[in-house]
């Protein structure tokens, strides 16, 4: 039997005052106990010294460590990709300035440490054998910039603004290209420039290569 799916927002509505902000600053800390030591090496017990709290209140909210993953997974992705999706009705018709504003948004959660923090946290994790749902949670966390960009494509190409065959595949390569001059090396330890000129720079270069690949209407 599947397990059932999780869902952040509806789990904090079910939450009111003191309750919410202790649930909240649980997920803030596993959070960043995740980033700093990986999943396997972080227990309830760890969390809850640094939270405070006791450890049944915890399993009380949250069930286990695998379920509070997944509710950290999802209350971060919406943080970070929640205002893309609000912003983007405000971008019709606009579509270079709709990506200089994701690839901007984009870029500067690149160049944040804990971006490197995070895909290891996520390759470590596909070493160890978790759980479908955990694996789910971690492919839509990875898909949610790219659903959110497809879906302003895809809204563009309906109204004939743009030429494209496939809105998610052309979101995917999008942020991909937008990501990898900056991020790999890092992640293997490699100094590299990510200063806010560089990235605009590249940003601003690969905006007028996706523009004109797209056949965009002025």
């Amino acid at each position: 039997m599947d397990e059932p799916k999780c869902c952040m927002s509806s789990f904090f509505k079910e939450l009111s005052g003191k309750a919410e902000s202790r649930c909240t600053k649980i997920v803030d800390v596993a959070h960043r106990l995740f980033l700093d030591r990986g999943y396997e090496n972080v227990s309830m017990n760890d969390i809850v010294k640094v939270a405070g709290g006791s450890l049944a209140t915890l399993y009380k909210h949250f069930g286990n460590k695998e379920q509070l993953f997944i509710y950290v997974m999802e209350q971060k992705s919406e943080e970070l990709f929640g205002e893309w999706k609000r912003q983007s009705v405000c971008y019709e018709g606009r579509i270079e300035a709709f990506l200089m504003m994701i690839g901007t948004s984009y870029l500067d959660l690149v160049a944040d440490d804990d971006s490197i923090l995070f895909h290891r946290l996520i390759v470590s994790l596909g070493y160890l054998d978790k759980s479908q749902l955990i694996k789910e949670t971690i492919l839509e966390t990875l898909t949610h910039p790219i659903n959110v960009v497809s879906e302003y494509l895809e809204n563009e190409k309906k109204a004939g603004r743009i030429e494209v065959d496939d809105t998610k595949l052309c979101a995917h390569q999008f942020l991909n290209a937008l990501e990898e001059p900056f991020m790999f090396s890092r992640v293997l330890g490699v100094e590299t420039d990510i200063s806010e000129t560089t990235r605009l720079k590249a940003l601003r270069q690969l905006v007028r290569i996706f523009c004109r690949g797209l056949s965009v209407s002025q």
